[in-house]
């Protein structure tokens, strides 16, 4: 089972965290088909913090869920 970050704002609006590009750069996926998958939610989790260095995604509500 694979596990993925669900990205959550202010209005209710859902989108899902990429896997980072080439400089390490983390983005919000508008579908879960481009959401980066972590083989435990521990690890999916790990990510949050990544996330939320990113100024654009610290609006972001972060929950980690089933793929």
């Amino acid at each position: 089972m694979a596990w993925i970050v669900k990205m959550t704002d202010s209005e209710g609006a859902v989108f899902y965290g990429s896997a980072p590009d080439r400089e390490g750069l983390r983005y919000a996926s508008f579908g879960s088909d481009g959401a980066e998958r972590f083989e435990t939610k521990e690890k999916a989790e790990a990510v949050f913090y990544w996330f939320h260095q990113i100024r654009d995604l610290q609006k972001y509500r972060l929950e980690a869920v089933e793929a």
